[in-house]
């Protein structure tokens, strides 16, 4: 963003920065969305807030490409930091999303988050509840293939998408359940937002790393069918990382859904009393 290009090291976004990156972005999307298209501020908020934060996202996969290609970098050792830093602009998204959802009035949440929230509106925390591990995993399974696929052909935009609206109906569902459970004779706002994200954010933090990184395989896979020859060293390297990337990506899914199904609603059972 622009705004926070002056704070880049070397050009490119440290890991706070992409925090208040994703602050910053998320409130700009809600904001213009909310004024410009209040009819369609549920899914233009997400556009708007991603377009916001393509710039860090692109120099990001630059300075991941300058440190394997030119510094010598092991992959496995550069992709790891990217994907480190991609999840704080994903962070970053959230609570911003999480944030506008605390302070706005309910009927423009409701109307701004619609697409968003679904069944989860007036509904509160205590009465949270989880799928089975099966129907979990299928779920973000589907969701981690979404990521890879829209990142292929729209590269880091796709990608930047799809963390947008991911960050959107968790920031979103995380506040709401937050809000209603506070205004239902539950803790003060504060409080039970900070339960809700105690509930949630092993399986979140599990499951949107895998994301991103199905989504970095995503940008892989377009950049070296359009830049390298299928036989060439090159792109064997680029088919290795992809798998490795993927592989990663699959564990913490299993990983995420076995936490959300077995050990997420006992923590929403203790954090609610």
């Amino acid at each position: 963003m622009f705004v926070l290009r002056k704070l880049y090291q070397d050009g490119v976004p440290g890991p706070g920065v992409l925090v208040a990156e994703g602050l910053f972005a998320s409130a700009i999307g809600v904001g213009f969305a909310a004024w410009l298209f209040p009819a369609e501020a549920s899914l233009v908020s997400v556009f708007l807030a991603a377009i916001t934060a393509e710039d860090a996202i692109e120099r990001l996969l630059e300075a991941n490409r300058r440190k394997i290609l030119v510094e010598g970098v092991p992959p496995i050792r550069a992709n790891g930091r990217l994907a480190g830093r991609i999840f704080c602009l994903f962070a970053g998204l959230v609570f911003g999303f999480a944030c506008a959802v605390l302070v706005l009035p309910e009927a423009q949440v409701l109307s701004i988050f619609s697409h968003q929230l679904g069944d989860f509106g007036g509904v509160a925390f205590p009465a949270l509840h989880f799928g089975s591990f099966v129907d979990l995993f299928l779920n973000n399974l589907y969701v981690l293939c979404f990521f890879f696929v829209l990142a292929i052909p729209f590269r880091h935009d796709g990608l930047m998408i799809a963390i947008g609206w991911n960050a959107s109906v968790w920031g979103s569902t995380f506040a709401a359940l937050a809000r209603t459970w506070s205004e239902q004779g539950g803790p003060p706002l504060p409080v039970a937002f900070a339960r809700v994200m105690a509930a949630c954010f092993v399986h979140m933090s599990a499951e949107a790393l895998a994301f991103v990184l199905a989504g970095m395989a995503g940008v892989f896979v377009r950049k070296a069918v359009v830049k390298y020859s299928i036989e060439s060293e090159v792109m064997e390297s680029v088919q290795k990382t992809v798998l490795r990337l993927l592989g990663a990506a699959l564990i913490l899914v299993v990983l995420g859904a076995a936490w959300e199904a077995h050990v997420a609603p006992t923590l929403v059972s203790v954090l609610s009393r």
